[in-house]
């Protein structure tokens, strides 16, 4: 079993079980052969801490279950999935509050009403159906999952932390240091993601997780390093 607490790296992919559907996966070839692959994205092992509820319930106790290097798979009920399906969920509208938004009642459309997310189930005349259950509600999940490493060294776990916030970086091109007295990790991220409009917030989720779940560690300082190399570039 893997140790609450413990930072992973983890492969998955998550089906319906009655369908064959898959919901979301790590893996581009799974991506691919599920008809599911979206251009650009990014295919990777997921960085998890296990235990930190960032994850359904199901999979959260899955994953805790799971050995370090084998692949598993579970079933998972709606109870510990997205629920069950809630009727109550299930509304009527007129078609008339729709075209005064310019929203076309089209089926399978997310819509959002009063601070909520539906989809349209179905347009009957001058009325519209709309769903506000979860599109998982109701459904017993197949989970596919194989814990690639655990994480004990507090160097890599800072690294990995790190990378979670910024996808697609590799793990080589973050430099870190770790001051075990002081409790102080200095980190360096590669210059290509140095500056942007969401890198300081994700810096800053960053921090927060190393701070939650890196022990000993007490501050967290990044450097922003510019040189004379980058004028002559």
């Amino acid at each position: 079993m893997v140790e609450k607490g413990r930072v992973a790296i983890v492969e998955y992919s998550l089906f319906v079980k009655d369908t064959g559907e898959l919901v979301d996966t790590t893996s581009e070839v799974d991506a691919k052969l599920y008809k599911k692959y979206v251009e650009g994205a990014v295919y990777e092992p997921e960085v998890v801490v296990v235990g930190e509820g960032r994850f359904f319930q199901g999979f959260e106790e899955s994953l805790a279950s799971c050995e370090e290097g084998k692949e598993a798979e579970f079933e998972i009920p709606p109870e510990k999935a997205y629920g069950p399906r809630d009727p109550s969920k299930v509304k009527i509208y007129p078609r008339r509050l729709f075209e005064k938004q310019n929203v076309r009642p089209e089926i399978g459309r997310e819509v959002r009403i009063n601070d909520e997310s539906g989809r349209i189930l179905a347009v009957e005349g001058g009325r519209v159906v709309v769903d506000f259950n979860h599109p998982l509600a109701g459904k017993t999940l197949k989970l596919k999952i194989k814990v690639l490493k655990v994480v004990t060294d507090p160097v890599e776990a800072v690294k990995y932390l790190v990378k979670r916030r910024f996808r697609g970086v590799k793990i080589d091109n973050i430099s870190v240091n770790v001051d075990r007295e002081s409790g102080k990790v200095t980190v360096e991220l590669p210059k290509e993601i140095r500056v942007g409009r969401d890198v300081q917030y994700a810096k800053a989720l960053a921090a927060y997780d190393i701070l939650r779940h890196v022990e000993g560690v007490k501050e967290v300082l990044y450097i922003d390093r510019f040189t004379s190399d980058e004028l002559r570039g």
